[in-house]
């Protein structure tokens, strides 16, 4: 079994029950009861890197994590495929060139989370004595903008380069959204589709929720509080718990979509069907609730955005970071940006923060009198 196979494996549940009671037979113990890796095949050594590193009992990892790991794994195999290599054979010259590869196919943000993840194998084979030197401490990261930002370059024979937010200004966001729902081409279930997309954009925009948050919402994802207000119970990145209050325009969307296709607006927290499914081809969509997946998603969004005629690099994403940066232009609390967006950490929402105060900036400048 090559190590791509391996791979392909190693996100099914099964499969890590299997592995966990066959480690329980496994002589790997060294004298003072270490996990030593010393001796071991690199299957063994790919296998429990996995389930000891990344598949840990206390951790809930989403799709979209899983994914990203499985993408750093399978850019790493390729790399040593590609040069006749194996992890028996990495070495401070290897260390070097998988680095330098690295920071030159992908953009900083990509190349430091790539990296990250050699490291944590690096350093995994040095604590099971796998590798008999500290090979991690070879890897240099490149340095990225905090924010979210896209690169583009401005003067190629001079490298160049300037820093563009990845977020709309409100007017244009507002704009594209209200493209979502011409972009609709087929003649049955048109009505529920227009409505469906135009849903999904108010959603983006209004709540900041993630791509994988919308498309996870049920039914039942919404509540209205002790005061009648309608909220929606997201899980987020780690598994992590949110209510995000609904604005009364997105609300009405939400219950003309649910009319359109013939279903209650009665909120029932049982409900488990999904908010967003595929309709095309549907005679009967209520019948039919197959999850709208992330490419349909991002489908809608281009279409929408190019029918607009705005920037291509236009993501569902952006309209997260345009949520984030119009709540605090508006002066909504730190905290409660913080709380709605499900940041892990208050320093995230303080960037957008910091830059909304630079951009401003020239407001101070303007008080003060130069010339007399």
């Amino acid at each position: 079994m090559n190590n791509l196979m391996i791979l392909n494996q190693l996100t099914s549940e099964q499969y890590l029950t299997q592995l966990q009671q066959k480690l329980e037979n496994r002589q790997l113990l060294d004298e003072y009861r270490n996990l030593s890796l010393a001796d071991s095949s690199e299957q063994e050594f790919l296998e429990l890197f996995f389930l000891e590193k990344i598949f840990t009992i206390n951790k809930q990892l989403s799709s979209h994590t899983i994914k990203a790991y499985r993408s750093d794994a399978k850019t790493l195999l390729i790399f040593l495929m590609d040069h006749a290599l194996s992890f028996r054979n990495i070495g401070f010259p290897e260390v070097k060139a998988y680095n330098k590869y690295i920071t030159e196919k992908y953009a900083p943000k990509s190349a430091i989370r790539k990296l990250e993840f050699f490291r944590r194998l690096l350093d995994f084979g040095y604590e099971t004595q796998f590798y008999k030197v500290h090979l991690s401490t070879w890897i240099s990261k490149p340095a990225a903008k905090k924010g979210h930002y896209i690169f583009e370059t401005t003067r190629a024979e001079e490298t160049q380069t300037r820093f563009q937010v990845r977020e709309l200004k409100q007017r244009d966001a507002e704009y594209v959204i209200s493209f979502f729902p011409k972009i609709v081409k087929a003649n049955r279930n048109r009505d529920q589709l227009e409505k469906r997309n135009l849903l999904i954009g108010y959603l983006l925009y209004t709540t900041g929720l993630r791509a994988s948050e919308l498309l996870s919402l049920n039914w039942g994802s919404f509540r209205y509080n002790r005061q009648g207000i309608l909220y929606v119970d997201v899980i987020g990145k780690g598994r992590k718990p949110r209510t995000i209050p609904i604005r009364d325009e997105t609300q009405e969307l939400l219950f003309a979509y649910r009319k359109s296709l013939g279903e209650t607006i009665e909120i029932n927290p049982e409900d488990t069907s999904p908010l967003f499914f595929a309709l095309y081809n549907k005679k009967e969509p209520s019948i039919h609730k197959k999850r709208l997946t992330y490419p349909s998603l991002y489908k809608i969004v281009k279409e929408a955005v190019h029918l607009a005629g705005k920037h291509s690099k236009v993501s569902p994403h952006w309209f997260r970071h345009t949520f984030v940066t119009t709540l605090l232009e508006n002066d909504v609390p730190l905290a409660v940006v913080k709380d709605w967006a499900g940041h892990s950490d208050i320093s995230t929402t303080n960037i957008y923060l910091e830059r909304i105060n630079q951009d401003n900036s020239h407001v101070h400048l303007h008080k003060v009198h130069l010339f007399k």
